[in-house]
């Protein structure tokens, strides 16, 4: 006994059977329009991305246009500065030359200052500044080297001793060109530092140099005195030289006899200073 489709819905037999075609056809379209909207994401997502881009493309078009216009302006502006900063620097340059120049001259006059004890010679204060000249206060100049003609007369030892407190010694006379300039500043017997008191007859510089070239004057050396009145004394040997005014010679004379000195040191270089 087969049982009878009843569909209250259904008039007619071929209602039904479009009804229920219908109703399968219409679920299978819902999973087809999921799947649909699946697939269709990623092609917004590179939507999405080329509009960034094109964003991207355009600010970056924007600033280029600006800097072109701006470039010759933009340019010599940098170029301006560029200018005064090298400006900056040299000047910063030369007050670091300065003030480095500076020091150098206060680290030499405060080694002068430790060293010797005569810097106010070489150096006095002017306006609370030293100003240093080659030679002492009352020295003379001749090349490089400084003299000193006393007015006062002493031996030969106290002389040598003189010269030595005032940072020199008694004079080495080392070419003619020397003697003669010697010769015309002195008006009296003037010691020298040349003396035979080591050995008689080796005579000697005040360095320990032995004499090359003399300027002795006729049948000298002699081993006699001389007095002022150009008398020879006999007695203790004649033992240290003396410059005989006006006559541009040397005499070897009794050691502990008076006479006026010249006293030597070298001339002070002054290209580091100014």
């Amino acid at each position: 006994m087969s049982a009878s489709i009843s569909n209250p819905a259904c008039a007619t037999p071929e209602q039904c059977i479009y009804s229920t075609v219908s109703h399968i056809s219409g679920n299978s379209e819902a999973p087809r329009s999921e799947k649909s909207g699946q697939s269709s994401h990623p092609y917004r997502l590179a939507a999405v991305c080329l509009g960034l881009l094109c964003a991207l493309l355009l600010a970056a078009t924007l600033v280029l246009g600006v800097l072109y216009l701006r470039g010759p302006k933009y340019v010599s502006q940098e170029c301006s500065e560029m200018d005064r900063e090298l400006e900056e620097l040299r000047a910063n340059y030369s007050r670091s030359i300065e003030v480095e120049r500076q020091k150098n001259n206060m680290a030499f006059i405060a080694m002068l200052e430790e060293r010797y004890s005569y810097l106010d010679q070489y150096c006095p204060l002017i306006s609370k500044k030293r100003a240093c000249k080659p030679c002492p206060q009352g020295w003379e100049q001749f090349c490089s080297k400084c003299y000193y003609f006393s007015t006062e007369r002493k031996s030969w030892i106290d002389s040598h001793s003189d010269c030595l407190k005032r940072g020199a010694d008694l004079v080495i006379i080392e070419s003619e060109e020397e003697q003669v300039f010697i010769s015309n500043h002195t008006r009296d017997y003037n010691w020298i530092g040349l003396s035979d008191m080591e050995t008689e007859g080796t005579w000697l510089w005040v360095d320990n140099t032995l004499l090359h070239k003399g300027f002795w004057g006729s049948r000298e050396p002699d081993n006699h005195n001389v007095t002022e009145n150009k008398t020879h004394d006999k007695g203790e040997d004649a033992d240290c030289v003396v410059m005989v005014p006006d006559e541009n010679r040397w005499n070897d004379a009794r050691c502990f006899s008076k006479c006026k000195f010249v006293c030597e040191t070298d001339a002070l270089v002054l290209n580091n200073l100014s």
